[in-house]
């Protein structure tokens, strides 16, 4: 099941690398995605390419953190967990928490995405 997060770190490498057809073809052609800044539902290959292209100019870069890899089947499993979001802007560094889930599969013999989705890290209630 290692190889299954293998696309999740390549996921990564790629998004840090600013490479946003290398990400785009990470996913199956009927991917879906809710982004982390997504208003909408991606469900075409062009809609993952865009979202992708939009995080690239925004200068996004991304560190994956915790997670929990759970193998649904020998073809199928979930990668959930949390990574940072950075943008620096004017020598000034934001930092967005958040957390996703992968859903993997493996097609034609590679791992590949065929879910994603993405949201900030909310803050804990007050209580």
């Amino acid at each position: 099941m290692s190889e299954a997060y293998g696309v999740v770190k390549r996921w990564a490498e790629a998004f840090n690398e600013g490479q946003a057809a290398a990400i785009a073809a990470l996913y199956v052609p009927d991917a879906t995605i809710w982004g982390t800044l997504a208003q909408n539902l991606a469900t075409s290959p062009a809609d993952v390419r865009s979202y992708f292209f939009d995080a690239v100019r925004a200068g996004l870069k991304v560190k994956l953190g915790p997670h929990v890899l759970s193998p649904i089947s020998e073809t199928c499993a979930i990668d959930a967990g949390h990574y940072e979001f950075t943008r620096t802007v004017d020598g000034q560094t934001a930092i967005f928490p958040a957390r996703y889930s992968f859903v993997l599969v493996t097609q034609g013999g590679a791992w590949m995405i065929v879910h994603q989705h993405s949201s900030i890290q909310p803050k804990p209630l007050a209580g």
